[in-house]
């Protein structure tokens, strides 16, 4: 019966993909088989072989049964087959079946939109479809948008999933795990002339029940309140423009949690933002960027983040946590490549570690780093880097740098968790409460005097209440706080931590080819338990000048002072010149020179920093284009000095449209240490149904004599509209203490209809 089913599921595909009219304009699916063959030696000896042939089918039909109310049905299904064969000999192999029905029902109108479904999934770990290796995940939801006109948006959401086995985990239980989730938000805008009012308010309530885990069941109430007013006009024909943000976040979770253990468990932080930056011409960055990729739960995803021997260094890699009263002890850093093996990053000296409660620039406090290992992550297919601390540290931000870059290539960073140790007593249940208002208030005055002369006053103040919030209390302490550090409170239970920069900058345009700009910006961020006192004075001068359409030169003068506590901790003067210039029609060049003389009063020594850098874009003729991107940086202190060089170039020609060829080169110094790196891309089209590609790839590093080679190309035939062929191949070397290499060859057919 069952060879039946796929018998018949295979001849409507290929039915499908072969043109047939029967379902045309409601039916849609694809097909898509891929094989792959991975052979890995050592000094040329075969180490193992790795076969997969995977088959994945996907059917959907949309159906309208008015105009208001449709269904969808859809089927999925998915083979795999593997064979890993290791140097002995001995082959393994693996499988897995799964099928995925489902059905959605839709009804939607201008003022809501309603929608409900369910699906399935049956998944087998054998080649035959037994209960033995099934297991079940089943899914529910419905989704309810009221948008009615000028009044407020409403949002209901339920959702239900089960997973369960059909066999033993162990002797006496199955394994089954729940979640429920209730959903409902609203949403609101208005506009009255130069006013403007929003606020956007949410409530989750949701239950986990995983008996056979160490958390047996938690439940969870999260309300989420924002609110924002801002305001905005211009005076005085446009000469002076007033603006006035005040916005707010109240967050209220409460969680409770059922462990099956007692005494010191490890839990997980929940994350609000991932954060990233990093700059060439230092290692510490005082405010790092947004990078949401960091904390999306996805494992497999590079977030662009390299660390591997052809990465870079210094990378400053973090997260803000939900509440800062809650410790954190270790930090874990999740990439794609299998670095268990590997000697680089391993090392307490290879990770620097920082926390901070403003994320700004001199309020990061470095961490001593107790160990650093590394583990393999089964359940999502990645590796990672555990960084412990000796003890828990309470922060809203935490970030470790790569002192050190592994010893593979490409190892790229896929996520960043954050990881504490709470008791447990001998109930066996855990309930805590967390109350988080963050305040915002931005004020800006533009204002023009005369004509080339404008001068702008700005304000911000940020202000986050933990613990005991009382809410008259904090918004009436925010606007306490935009003069003063005093964080009135009549709970002593109140955790406040204020971040508030203040300053005036001035635009000058003394002569058609110079332009002058004065800034003068006070940082501060404290709190009300004289824990967090720091401070900073930045004093910057710039001039610009365009003498020619094809010349833009910037001189940049800047003046930091520290402060921590009121006592001045550091004082840095740094310079720079940028330079942008059009050689010839199409030559363009950008030129960065700069240089960063820092005085430490805490006892840190003195420090410069030289740098050039610049990069070259050139169309040398009409199919031929070329790039160049050089650097040097130089960094002097009392310990010594390190020099760092790089150089990049890239070569383009293209004879035709359906041809591509381009050459790379890269070399780059640390310390004497050089490595080099050689590329070719070709693509080219030869038939219009037919694409090739080839990329060549060598690298050298002369510290430890390694080398790198990786050869791999695809071929690419569009058989008809709806059917495609692709064959790939793939070959890398990697010369170290032994030779290793490994090639690929694989073949995808994908129909679709």
């Amino acid at each position: 019966m069952r060879n039946r089913v796929w018998k018949i599921i295979g001849i409507a595909l290929l039915s499908a993909c072969l043109g047939g009219p029967a379902f045309a304009g409601s039916l849609k699916g694809w097909a898509d088989l891929n094989s792959k063959t991975i052979e890995q030696y050592e000094d040329g000896t075969k180490t193992s072989v790795n076969k997969t042939f995977y088959r994945n089918f996907y059917l959907r039909l949309d159906k309208p049964l008015t105009p208001m109310l449709s269904y969808q049905l859809y089927f999925r299904s998915g083979l795999l087959d593997s064979d890993a064969t290791d140097s002995a000999g001995v082959t393994t192999t693996t499988y897995k079946r799964a099928v995925e029905p489902a059905i959605d029902l839709f009804l939607r109108n201008s003022a809501y939109d309603l929608s409900a479904g369910y699906r399935r999934q049956e998944e087998w770990s054998s080649a035959h479809l037994r209960d033995d290796t099934r297991e079940t995940s089943e899914y529910y939801y419905s989704r309810l948008n009221v948008k009615p006109v000028d009044l407020p948006g409403m949002s209901l959401q339920f959702d239900r999933k089960k997973d369960y086995t059909h066999f033993l985990v162990n002797e006496t239980d199955r394994r089954s795990t729940a979640y429920t989730g209730y959903y409902g938000s609203s949403v609101y805008r208005y506009s009255l002339r130069d006013l403007d009012l929003s606020y956007s308010v949410t409530f989750r309530h949701t239950v986990d029940e995983a008996p056979a885990d160490i958390v047996s069941k938690s439940t969870g109430d999260n309300f989420n309140g924002l609110y924002r007013v801002a305001y905005s006009r211009a005076f005085q024909t446009g000469r002076t423009t007033v603006s006035a943000v005040y916005q707010g976040n109240y967050v209220r979770n409460r969680r409770r949690q059922y462990l099956t253990q007692t005494g010191n468990v490890t839990f997980e932080r929940t994350a609000l933002r991932g954060l990233h930056a990093i700059d060439p011409s230092q290692i510490e960055v005082g405010t790092l960027n947004d990078e949401p990729a960091l904390i999306d739960d996805d494992y497999q995803a590079s977030t662009g983040i390299n660390i591997g021997a052809n990465g870079q260094l210094h990378h400053n890699m973090g997260l803000e946590v939900l509440s800062s009263l809650e410790e954190v002890d270790r930090l874990y850093v999740y990439v794609n490549r299998d670095v268990s093996s590997d000697t680089g990053l391993i090392n307490t000296t290879d990770w620097r570690a920082y926390r901070s409660d403003a994320n700004q620039p001199g309020t990061w406090m470095e961490i001593s780093i107790s160990s650093v290992q590394v583990y393999a992550d089964i359940v999502n297919g990645v590796y990672r880097y555990e960084i412990t601390f000796p003890s828990g540290q309470s922060a809203r931000y935490f970030k470790v740098i790569n002192m050190s870059t592994a010893g593979l290539n490409d190892v790229m960073v896929t996520e960043i968790e954050a990881y504490g140790t709470d008791y447990v007593p001998e109930t066996g249940e855990i309930s805590d409460v967390t109350r988080v208002f963050t305040q915002g208030l931005i004020l800006s005055v533009n204002v023009t005097p005369v004509k080339n002369l404008s001068v702008l006053f700005n304000y911000y103040i940020d202000r986050t209440d933990q613990k005991d919030v009382s809410l008259p209390d904090s918004v009436r302490g925010v606007f306490m706080n935009l003069f003063s550090k005093s964080a009135y409170s009549e709970d002593e239970g109140l955790l406040s931590n204020v971040t508030r920069t203040y300053g005036v900058t001035s635009s000058w345009t003394a002569h058609r080819l110079l332009t002058t700009t004065l800034r003068l910006q006070r940082n501060e961020a404290f709190d009300n338990k004289d824990v967090t006192d720091i401070g900073s004075n930045i004093y910057s001068l710039t001039f610009n000048s365009v003498p020619l359409p094809t010349l833009d030169a910037t001189l940049s003068l800047i003046r930091t002072d520290r402060y921590n506590a009121g006592r001045r901790q550091s004082l840095n003067n740094s310079m720079l010149l940028s330079v942008g210039s059009r050689l010839f029609s199409d030559v363009n060049m950008i030129t960065d020179i700069g240089y960063t003389d820092t005085e430490s009063f805490s006892g840190g020594g003195d420090t410069t920093s030289r740098f050039i850098r610049g990069s070259l874009d050139a169309f040398l003729t009409r199919k031929l284009t070329a790039n160049l991107i050089y650097g040097f940086t130089r960094q002097s202190s009392g310990s010594g000095s390190s020099d760092s060089k790089e150089g990049s170039t890239i070569v383009t020609y293209r004879p035709g449209r359906f041809i591509n060829i381009s050459g790379s080169f890269r070399v780059s110094d640390i310390n004497g240490g050089t490595s080099t790196a050689e590329g070719l891309l070709i693509d080219w089209l030869p038939l219009p149904v037919f694409k090739l590609n080839l990329n060549y790839q060598h690298t050298r590093n002369e510290s430890d004599s390694s080398t790198d080679d990786s050869l791999s190309g695809y071929g690419l035939w569009y058989i008809t509209k709806f059917i495609d062929l692709r064959f790939t191949y793939g070959y890398t070397q990697s010369v170290r203490d032994k030779e290793t290499e490994t090639y690929t060859v694989g073949a995808i057919l994908n129909c679709r209809f």
